[in-house]
Parts: C-alpha cells; structure tokens; sequence
C-alpha cells in the first residue's frame, strides 16, 4: 500500500509491502530530506510498532494525509491480505 503525505510544499510516501523471499515486513518513506529509506522487520508486531512510531512523528512534525492509501497489487503475504492502517 501507499501512502501519500504533505506539508507546505513539500510530499512524502509511505510504501509498505510484504517480502515473499525474505518474509520480512517492508516500509520505504521517499521523499525525507535525504535519501530513500527502507526498513525491514521479521514479525508484524515489530512493523506495526514502528509504522505507529512514524505516524506520531509526521504528526508532530505537520505533514497530512494526502488522500485515500494506494492498494499495489502485489506486496502481500502470499496467500492472504493484509491491511495496515495508517493515520497521520
């Protein structure tokens, strides 16, 4: 799924995916001061915590949701389907 977030000018994204190789929980943030950043997490507790972590973040910081998540069609578990909220 995507996420998309805004403050002033500026854009963020917030990809998450799930890794069939690795199965490992993937969150990729583009557009930060800097470079790309991508996490990843062997049990969904820990992607949770740290997605929930960064949404109190971009909410301290003012960034806002930009519309309504992106379903990929890939990035999920094989076999089931995952919703991860995300609300900043």
């Amino acid at each position: 799924m995507l996420w998309f977030y805004s403050r002033n000018r500026q854009k963020l994204t917030l990809e998450v995916r799930y890794d069939n190789d690795t199965h490992e929980f993937v969150a990729i943030v583009t557009g930060l001061a800097g470079p790309q950043i991508t996490k990843r997490f062997s049990t969904s507790e820990e992607f949770r915590e740290w997605v929930a972590d960064l949404e109190t973040k971009l909410a301290a910081e003012q960034w806002k949701s930009d519309g309504a998540p992106h379903i990929l069609p890939d990035g999920w578990r094989d076999g089931t389907v995952r919703i991860f909220v995300c609300e900043a």
